[in-house]
């Protein structure tokens, strides 16, 4: 199966990108899973589960085992999650799991563990979902430094060699039982090897699914149709990314200025821009969410300011401006923002980057940009996890990554995270209004991804993802 980039190490709770998420969903099990077809919460490590606003209590399935032998104990769960949501950890899930400055207290019973916040945060469950999240055995927290190169967990599969940047090889474990029960599971058996190639090309990995090097593979471009109506291949269209465009409005950047962030909205065309980047087949986002997640609300549109290069040419003329672009989707659409700025009179430099180097550029705090393409993979279905790029501190203390400073989305966003039903849809409105009316963002479109089973395999795809647990090869 293809990565669309190297790993970033075993340790879930140092992931972030999108190579990271299938990795982990490999080697480490949560305590609830995303249903491959309805995307509704579905068991994993914890069998059922009972919540209030401000916590969370678990019954976890009995026989789960460690990778190493060890029998997974309530205790050892607690002692997992007490590390992912220290801050000392700096998991880059973190506030997206608790909320921003929230704290945590996580106590373990006889076969239970519960999470009790000391503010309402509506994203807990969710978060506890996300495969950064994934539950690490004993092993790995007494030596987190060895989960660089080698798995602690309770998953599928277990790590066995790599060669790194290049190929991550796995072996799956014969005494998995407690596995989710999607409902897009396929028949067959579950590979005896999974090796995760890093292939960043989408005819490359055309090719090697033809020469069958390759039996599954995500495509962000349309190489996928070569594979459309075979024999014994069969395609996944799943929605994967929500893209926006966000500016580094750190003093000194000229992003800093409301006008200037106008203008380069202006000079783009959201129409043009989703054909590019999809192949027209994204959908343009009317704001930060997509249709089916908690609280759209399709008149915020309004709000997104129109295409109007000539507007947009008088603020934009002689301005230097750095964009950086990930090319996880590609980067046909950073090239397209790099040319619509430059035709409406702007200076402008772009680096194309592979997704770990432009994930760890943003991230760490290195403030050498100032538009970049916001590729999110929005696994929670949530406007609370979107706007969690747009509040709080900046890199690498926090995750507002054009360290944006606006008091009225700040308002209006912790509102909405301490609310529920209407006041928390009606909170989430006023923050993306605040964002948007202030050129804090533009939301650009979706991309889909095409995942081809091919050589008699099968897979469950949530977000774009394969889950390597649903696997399965005739």
């Amino acid at each position: 199966m293809d990565l669309g980039g190297p790993v970033t190490s075993y340790n879930p709770t140092k992931s972030g990108t999108f190579q990271d998420a299938v990795v982990d969903w490999a080697l480490y099990d949560t305590l609830l899973n995303f249903d491959t077809t309805t995307g509704k919460l579905i068991p994993g490590l914890a069998k059922s589960w009972t919540t209030t606003p401000a916590s969370a209590t678990f019954t976890l399935k009995s026989g789960v085992t460690c990778s190493d032998g060890t029998a997974l104990t309530p205790v050892m769960v607690a002692a997992s999650l007490r590390y992912l949501l220290n801050p000392k950890t700096a998991s880059s899930i973190l506030n997206d799991v608790i909320g921003p400055g929230n704290t945590v207290r996580v106590i373990s019973g006889p076969d239970t563990v519960t999470l009790t916040l000391a503010k309402p945060w509506p994203d807990l469950i969710a978060g506890l979902a996300h495969p950064f999240a994934g539950i690490i055995c004993p092993s790995g927290l007494k030596d987190p430094a060895s989960m660089q190169t080698k798995s602690a967990g309770t998953g599928a599969f277990v790590s066995s060699s790599e060669v790194p940047g290049s190929s991550y090889t796995f072996i799956r474990r014969t005494d998995y039982t407690w596995g989710s029960r999607y409902s897009s599971q396929g028949s067959g058996s579950l590979p005896r090897k999974l090796v995760l190639k890093v292939v960043t090309d989408d005819n490359t990995r055309a090719n090697l699914i033809a020469t069958n090097a390759l039996q599954i593979g995500a495509f962000a471009s349309d190489a996928w149709t070569r594979f459309k109506g075979g024999k014994d291949d069969a395609v996944t269209a799943s929605q994967q990314s929500d893209t926006m465009l966000v500016f580094n409005e750190t003093r000194g950047h000229p992003t800093a200025s409301k006008a200037i962030r106008l203008a380069i909205s202006q000079a783009i065309d959201r129409q043009l821009l989703n054909k590019v980047q999809s192949s027209a087949t994204g959908q343009v986002l009317g704001n930060l969410s997509e249709p089916d997640y908690l609280c759209y609300d399709a008149s915020l549109s309004s709000a997104i300011p129109g295409s109007d290069p000539g507007a947009a040419g008088k603020a934009l003329k002689g301005v230097k401006i750095r964009i950086i672009g990930t090319n996880i989707i590609g980067s046909s659409g950073n090239s397209y923002v790099a040319s619509a700025l430059q035709a409406a009179g702007a200076q402008t430099s772009l680096n194309n980057m592979d997704n770990e180097a432009w994930a760890g550029d943003l991230f760490s705090g290195k403030n050498d940009w100032d538009v970049t393409i916001l590729v999110l993979s929005n696994i929670l279905s949530s406007p609370v996890f979107a706007g969690g790029f747009f509040v709080g501190p900046p890199p690498p203390g926090g995750e507002n990554l054009g360290a944006v400073d606006n008091p009225a989305a700040i308002a209006a966003f912790t509102t909405a995270t301490r609310s529920a039903g209407a006041a928390e849809c009606g909170a989430l409105d006023g923050f993306q209004k605040a964002l948007l009316s202030d050129s804090d963002v533009l939301p650009l479109g979706t991309v889909p991804v095409h995942v081809v089973f091919a050589g008699g395999t099968s897979g469950g795809v949530f977000k774009g993802f394969v889950i390597p647990a649903t696997i399965r090869v005739r």
